[in-house]
């Protein structure tokens, strides 16, 4: 099906050029975040998968399909299927950040930071998907899928390689057997033999010979060929374990799917759900299929064990299905070759975990005498008495409490970042809220969560010293960033990306100045 030719274009641009996908490897660049696309149609039954959601006909157009990437930036696997489902080709989509936003470069240069803090902040559910290379063990639901459908079919296509031609080892029995079939005997059955007389009389020639070969039977050793070997074992310890996880894959994102909660700024799981479920369906079967058949039914038990694993190594068909097996099941994400790929959050929760992170290496570097504890959503420095504490996503309740409870005076709020500083007898406070956008349009419409923040949100009494927007580039916004109109009005933006020389706000500045003050 080489001879397939896909094209597409920009959907609200009718002078936009048609232009050919390359199947994988090769990168399909151009296209953007939150942007229309419509794609041709090769043929009339064709159906066009991107990350294992099926795009809709365009009402306008019957011969093409529309596509619409949400708020995400990375690389897209889609695929081309026949009428039976039968993917028949790849392709690569690479989707960059809206340019009003940040640039490419600037976005994976967060995605990197983050990474270096914490592999947890970049995993996601979107359909971007990044390269990745270890930080520990850390272990996703979604990960973990992704390792299944990349390796899964190759470590089942092995397995049914090494059932072909599986190891045997000779194992020694015994069993009593006439004398006159006997052709090996060792020192047990010497041993034996002298304590039957009537056999030693048979040896010495002092009975007749041909009556007393009859009656008796010698213990002697048994030689035969069995599959249940070392390696063999191992191998079914493999085969069960991948079972198991494929099991406990398939009903863990069952549960996050049926919990999902409907999102404007997330793409959907439902639509991706079930060809993914069909998939972790047909690889259970195919391996609980498997450990019935021969060679593994013939296996007494599963172990993992060092003669199993040297066996393993030196015998390719086994090394092969064993490096298969383990690359589906390990957990954590290994240092060095960047040979994975998985999906990442939306492109405004990564930039909303990156000003958590480098705000609170900012602050542990400015505070250099407190002790400093940190948990996997807030930061805390410790100095005597004196305190200070950056907390992502804080919940403030809609009801008044204690002296030092959060609250809404109206509905349940939940801010990006809160910034809180303590000593005895003094509390203050300040709110971030990170902002994926640049426009002028686009940053005074979010100031309206500022305006929400500054006005209703409290710690006991205590009204928050101000509300601020964080955002990429704030162009013709610049009333907005001067410190004097922010400390009379207490809203107002400040730029933080990776290529702005930031620093603290004049109001953190200044809080944290008061703060260190007794």
């Amino acid at each position: 099906m080489s001879d397939i030719v896909i094209l597409w274009r920009v959907a609200d641009d009718l002078s936009a050029s048609w232009i050919p996908l390359s199947s994988a490897n090769a990168q399909n660049t151009g296209f953007l975040e939150t942007r229309r696309y419509l794609v041709s149609k090769p043929f009339e039954t064709a159906q066009f998968y991107i990350d294992d959601e099926a795009l809709s006909d365009d009402l306008a157009n019957r011969a093409c399909w529309i596509w619409e990437p949400g708020f995400f930036a990375g690389e897209v696997t889609a695929e081309l299927t026949n009428a039976d489902g039968k993917a028949i080709a790849t392709y690569l989509l690479d989707v960059a950040p809206d340019p009003s936003k940040l640039g490419r470069e600037v976005f994976f240069s967060m995605l990197r930071d983050l990474w270096l803090d914490d592999p947890n902040w970049v995993m996601g559910a979107e359909p971007a998907m990044t390269d990745i290379a270890d930080r520990g063990i850390a272990e996703d639901p979604w990960l973990a899928f992704a390792r299944l459908r990349r390796y899964g079919p190759e470590a089942v296509l092995a397995l049914n390689a090494i059932a072909e031609s599986p190891r045997r080892k000779l194992r020694v029995d015994r069993e009593l057997a006439p004398m006159q079939t006997v052709r090996r005997v060792d020192r047990r059955t010497a041993c034996a033999l002298a304590c039957m007389p009537g056999a030693v009389s048979i040896l010495t020639g002092g009975v007749a010979e041909g009556s007393a070969k009859a009656d008796v039977r010698l213990d002697v050793p048994k030689t035969q060929e069995t599959l249940d070997c070392s390696a063999n074992r191992t191998m079914l310890a493999l085969q069960l374990a991948l079972l198991r996880r494929t099991r406990a894959v398939s009903d863990e994102l069952s549960r996050v799917v049926a919990h999902e909660l409907p999102s404007e700024t997330r793409t959907p799981l439902s639509a991706r759900w079930p060809r993914r479920q069909a998939f972790l369906d047909v690889l259970g079967k195919k391996l609980s299929r498997s450990v019935r058949s021969l060679p593994w039914r013939d296996v007494t038990r599963a172990e993992v064990s060092a003669a199993g694993l040297t066996a393993v190594a030196a015998d390719p068909a086994y090394s092969r299905a064993w490096s298969r097996g383990w690359r589906a099941l390990r957990l954590g994400i290994e240092e060095g070759e960047r040979s994975e790929r998985l999906w990442i959050s939306p492109s405004w929760e990564i930039y909303e975990r990156w000003c958590f992170v480098k705000i609170g290496r900012m602050l542990m570097d400015g505070l250099p005498d407190c002790t400093w504890r940190k948990t996997r959503s807030s930061l805390t420095g410790q100095q005597g008495d004196h305190s200070v504490q950056l907390e992502l996503q804080p919940t403030f309740r809609s009801s008044p409490g204690g002296p030092e409870k959060r609250w809404s005076v109206s509905k349940e709020r939940i801010p990006d970042i809160l910034l809180t500083v303590k000593r005895p007898g003094y509390l203050r406070f300040l709110l971030l809220d990170a902002k994926y956008r640049s426009s002028r349009a686009n940053i005074l419409d979010a100031m309206t969560s500022a305006h929400v923040y500054r006005d209703s949100l409290r710690i006991g009494q205590q009204r928050p010293d101000a509300a601020l927007l964080l955002v990429p580039a704030a162009n013709g916004a610049d009333n907005l960033q001067d410190p004097d109109f922010q400390r009379i009005h207490q809203v107002g933006v400040a730029v933080f990306a990776p290529t702005s020389d930031f620093s603290f706000p004049s109001l953190i500045k200044d809080l944290l100045a008061e703060w260190t003050q007794e």
